[in-house]
């Protein structure tokens, strides 16, 4: 059967654009959108349906043969419409425009195909990033869209594989955001990628397109307002750039003392290791994380990181504290959890000796989404993110490690939703102590022995269920004979076959 030819339906090509991206650059402006912008000044761009359409191989094809024009800046933008509405299309000629070294643009609202995002956005250089409105009720109005799949896209873009830049763009309409709060208001919206923006620049609103609406027999909404004043345009562009200017100040300010803190809490925690270096690679040499790597490696590694103690109780990092250490567990346990949206504390998992926290958040530079505290008193090893990045990160054999740990999370995880997924008090409790026999049990005469640190609060926010019930039923489970108590800490099970039937 022959594969269906991918197709862009396309409304128009410029071969020599200066204003959609850095350089001289070859337009496509797709067909389609998915917002009824206001003050839209090409209407016929709004339906999907079209005449002409192209594939990503003639998009390429194009490209080529005004390649020798863009120079060292230009390259290629897709405009529209919404270019992301055409996702497939887009990610196709994205992808053959990358594979001749192409420099690529995309002019969006940020509504389109999210089934694509994360194929796109790895392969785009600059982002024209258009903030139609900053709140729900104005970008209804203007658009008829929904503002708050804009701010979701805004917010994930990193989560998509963006790694370019921003040309911040608004259009500016008298009456409606030429004050400085609108701009302020703009400055706010754009937080989240505050990081990857290159300019902000406000586009005076102008009645250029209006006759296009009589002549497809539209009605302009806008109808009777005036042009917006060029110069006041520009001075409140100046001062947008004034405001995001001194916001990334205060986001660097933020950060540093944030990090000042953090050195200092480090510094007030860590373990003087008695003796020479030798003796704190002696003790941390075998850590499986860093075990395979070559030993000068390794000593270059132990001699950057440091040897913390927690208390039981205190916190190892809260969430959204940003990932600044990957924590290494060589002594005790630490309580990975999150509250629940009524206030329960829900816990996920229970590190002990030779886990490890953070290393996806280290990679991505994001914020710790749950909360570490530990349980007994611990000692805690704290990689910095630079030594992370460049030894381990960069170690097939530490990233073997790395990717074994997350298999063996991503199984607990699904037995956790297991869990809590069932009703039955009977199996969620029978299950736990499964695990627990696996992970903590020792085989005694008695029974498999386990040494709890947890409560019976704790045991019952890791199965679900409230501290009676967990109570309750490891009394039943006692009466039964399935297991025996010794005070509140520690569990002898004695039929772990009965229990086994009961979970599963």
């Amino acid at each position: 059967m022959e594969e269906k030819k991918i197709l862009g339906n396309l409304h128009s090509i410029e071969s020599m654009g200066t204003l959609d991206g850095p350089g001289n650059r070859t337009i496509f402006f797709l067909q389609g959108c998915p917002l009824r912008c206001l003050y839209c000044h090409n209407p016929d761009s709004q339906t999907t349906k079209t005449n002409e359409q192209i594939s990503p191989e003639e998009v390429l094809s194009i490209a080529m043969r005004y390649k020798p024009y863009h120079g060292q800046e230009g390259g290629v933008t897709f405009s529209g419409g919404e270019p992301l509405l055409q996702g497939a299309f887009l990610y196709e000629s994205l992808k053959l425009l990358k594979s001749k070294g192409f420099n690529t643009c995309i002019d969006t609202s940020g509504i389109g195909d999210k089934e694509y995002y994360k194929r796109i956005m790895p392969l785009v250089d600059t982002i024209l990033l258009d903030v139609k409105a900053f709140d729900q009720k104005s970008f209804r109005e203007l658009t008829k869209g929904n503002f708050k799949s804009f701010e979701r896209f805004v917010k994930k873009l990193k989560d998509y594989g963006f790694a370019g830049q921003i040309w911040v763009r608004h259009v500016m309409l008298p009456g409606y955001t030429d004050d400085k709060e609108s701009m302020e208001k703009l400055i706010q919206v754009i937080q989240p990628v505050k990081n990857f923006v290159e300019r902000i620049e406000i586009l005076p609103y102008h009645t250029a397109g209006v006759s296009k609406y009589e002549e497809l027999g539209m009605d302009y909404q806008l109808k009777g307002l005036e042009p917006m004043d060029a110069k006041i345009a520009k001075d409140l562009e100046i001062y947008a750039n004034q405001v995001f200017a001194d916001s990334l100040k205060k986001s660097k300010e933020l950060d540093e003392n944030r990090q000042r803190e953090k050195l200092r809490e480090i510094s007030e925690r860590e373990i003087k290791i008695q003796g020479d270096q030798e003796a704190l690679y002696q003790k941390l040499k075998d850590l499986s994380l860093i075990a395979g790597l070559k030993e000068e490696v390794k000593r270059e590694i132990i001699s950057k990181i440091k040897v913390l103690k927690i208390k039981s109780n205190e916190f190892v990092f809260k969430s959204g504290d940003m990932a600044d250490y990957m924590y290494v567990i060589i002594k005790g346990r630490v309580k990975i959890y999150q509250y629940t949206i009524d206030g329960k504390e829900q816990i996920f998992y229970i590190y002990r000796k030779d886990d490890y926290i953070g290393g996806l958040n280290l990679m991505d530079y994001t914020s710790y989404l749950y909360t570490g505290q530990a349980i007994q008193d611990s000692e805690v090893v704290a990689v910095p993110r630079d030594i992370f990045m460049k030894y381990i990160y960069t170690s097939p054999v530490a990233l073997q490690q790395m990717l074994k740990k997350s298999f063996e999370r991503i199984r607990w995880a699904e037995e956790l939703i297991e869990r809590l997924a069932v009703s039955n008090a009977t199996m969620k409790t029978a299950g736990l102590l499964i695990r627990l026999s696996r992970e903590i049990g020792v085989k005694t005469k008695e029974g498999i022995r386990l040494e709890l640190a947890l409560n019976r609060e704790e045991l019952g926010s890791y199965t679900g269920l409230t501290r009676e019930s967990i109570t309750r039923k490891l009394g039943e489970f006692k009466d039964l004979g399935y297991i025996d108590l010794v005070g509140n800490r520690i569990i002898l099970i004695k039929d772990l076959d009965a229990l086994e039937n009961l979970a599963f």
